[in-house]
């Protein structure tokens, strides 16, 4: 769940990204994996899904370890639309146990909030080019 505001726009990395609509201060938590919006679905219940459903997880979800059972994450909010990038201006972290994006930077408003999928998604490898 996001914890400033936040916009989907058009984005100059792909497609659509998530713009914040406030300043982030360098080490402000900007996203926290919250259950009553985020989802969780196990990784190996992909297949049971229709082929459209299949792909908008493929796309908007991430692939991670939850334990010792893969799952998929999907982000209920504009957080689903950040993209990747090299030098990010948000980090993964984990605060007690539980994940979060945190600035690496102070962020300014009207800046696309990137993040580093090979850091936290398993299958970046075949999601960037």
């Amino acid at each position: 769940m996001l914890l400033i505001k936040a916009s989907a726009r058009p984005s100059p990395i792909h497609g659509l990204g998530c713009f914040t609509e406030e300043p982030i201060r360098k080490g402000q938590v900007v996203w926290r994996f919250d259950p009553r919006l985020d989802l969780v679905i196990p990784y190996d219940a992909l297949g049971t899904f229709p082929k459209p459903a299949q792909d908008f997880l493929n796309m908007y979800g991430y692939v991670t370890m939850q334990g010792d059972r893969k799952v998929i994450i999907l982000c209920g909010d504009h957080a689903k639309h950040m993209n990747h990038s090299d030098t990010p201006n948000c980090l993964d972290a984990f605060i007690e146990g539980v994940e979060v994006n945190i600035a690496a930077r102070d962020i300014a408003p009207g800046e696309e909030l990137t993040c580093d999928y090979y850091s936290f998604d398993l299958d970046a490898r075949q999601k960037l080019p």
